[in-house]
């Protein structure tokens, strides 16, 4: 029953090359046989996600207004979303295989003492867009071993690594609002027809903001990791800078490729991106003289591991479109699209609940669907959406930061061995509160 989950994923893809619907159903059914033969092995978080989902399912079932094409489209919405964190993340497959960067801060740390913040944003932002979560774990394995090897004082060594894992989860942050591997631009573009390019004038001016106003502070603490200059710098260091930098010019080739594909076909960005990484990465393993059957062995393992993620995906995106169904607001467009200012208000008020929800526990992944396939009947109804959307994107970004029970901040606590809460809410609260309304003015600019 493994076989199910590459499968599902095959099918998917396949159905956005040929753009054949009932590929994409059979594509979800596989992945409902799948987790419901594997539900034991889910965690409890998923566990309790799919239970919602289920009863929410039933009560639809039961009122009698469920149709085969509603949930023809639900399920192919689960299947889409499914393959998309399995596409993204086979990534993984080439993560294990660039464990190598261990000189990856002593490059960073390297440049001018004024321009660290901005070095590192940048570059784990562009590692990120391709390696996802992957980028975290390289930044704090490879941070323990710049540490072990230098003789900082306690008060360096506890600002420096406040400082680069900070601005790592803050380089996590701006994939929303840059890359086209984003899965929140793959939600907003697939439920509402926005297309990537649209929102990424208003992601860009985002990250200005976020770059500017986190610039001071976290500069001053990197620098304390400046303190001690590279005395030992040779044949390794010119290794890993040339490794680094073929990391960082693969990941822009990446989404300049993923560009190209979405602006001279029918393919979306996200669809291009969802094509051109497991592409890139078969390519890559069979290069390095990888037997095709490892790399299929290797492929699938990565999908079986990722189950948890997938489920989450896939349920969410199948809870969203129950919510729509069961609460059709698209009643609502007369009133919104005469009324000044309500879409503005509509966005702002949604940011701000994928936000608070994510202190509550709820993914933002979770809400921001919710959001999504609620907007989307308001799309429906003729009514100019780039507004909500904008600061939905902008609250998921910002919700990435404040979230202590998304795998960011549970996995950036234990390196630092202190509390998610304080990972995400102390170090990143004021943060946020500071760039929180200049982000959430921005909308009205579209």
């Amino acid at each position: 029953m493994t076989a199910l989950l590459p499968l599902a994923l095959f099918f998917e893809l396949l159905a956005l090359i040929t753009r054949i619907q009932p590929m994409s159903v059979i594509s979800g059914a596989l992945l409902s046989l799948f987790f419901i033969w594997h539900w034991r092995s889910l965690m409890p978080y998923p566990r309790r996600l799919g239970i919602v989902t289920a009863a929410l399912l039933g009560y639809w079932l039961l009122s009698g207004e469920a149709t085969w094409q509603q949930g023809a489209r639900m399920l192919s919405s689960a299947a889409y979303y499914a393959a998309f964190i399995g596409a993204l993340g086979l990534m993984h497959c080439l993560v294990k295989r660039l464990q190598q960067l261990s000189e990856l801060h002593r490059l960073l740390l390297a440049g001018p003492r004024t321009w660290l913040y901005p070095g590192y944003l940048l570059s784990t932002f562009a590692i990120s867009s391709v390696l996802s979560f992957g980028m975290l774990n390289l930044i704090c394995g490879s941070l323990e071993n710049h540490l072990a090897r230098r003789p900082y004082s306690d008060h360096q060594r506890r600002e420096g690594r406040r400082g680069v894992m900070v601005t790592a989860l803050r380089g996590f942050a701006l994939v929303p609002l840059l890359a086209p591997t984003s899965v929140a631009v793959a939600i907003l573009t697939r439920e509402l027809g926005i297309s990537w390019s649209t929102l990424l004038p208003f992601g860009l001016l985002g990250g200005l903001i976020l770059l500017l106003f986190g610039w001071p502070v976290e500069n001053r603490r990197l620098q304390q990791l400046a303190d001690y200059p590279v005395v030992d710098a040779g044949l390794d260091t010119q290794q890993a800078g040339g490794r680094l930098n073929g990391l960082l010019l693969g990941s822009l080739i990446g989404i300049a490729l993923i560009a190209l594909l979405a602006a001279f076909t029918w393919l979306s960005a996200t669809q291009a991106a969802m094509l051109t990484v497991p592409t890139a990465v078969i390519a890559v393993l069979l290069w390095q003289r990888t037997a095709p059957r490892q790399v299929l062995s290797e492929v699938s393992e990565t999908l079986i591991g990722m189950r948890n993620e997938t489920f989450i995906f896939a349920s969410s995106a199948l809870l969203a479109g129950l919510v729509a169904a069961v609460l059709p607001v698209h009643h609502l467009a007369d009133q919104l699209g005469s009324t000044p200012m309500a879409l503005f208000g509509l966005g702002a008020v949604g940011a701000l609940a994928v936000m608070a929800l994510a202190l509550l526990g709820v993914a933002p992944l979770i809400s921001l669907n919710l959001c999504a396939a609620l907007l989307a009947q308001l799309a429906s109804q003729g009514l100019t959406v780039t507004q909500p959307a904008v600061a939905l994107l902008f609250g998921f970004s910002l919700a990435m930061l404040l979230s202590p029970y998304g795998p960011s901040a549970v996995l950036l606590a234990r390196h630092a061995q202190l509390s998610p809460w304080r990972i995400a809410v102390g170090w990143n609260g004021r943060f946020v509160l500071s760039v929180l309304i200049p982000l959430l003015l921005i909308p009205l600019l579209a």
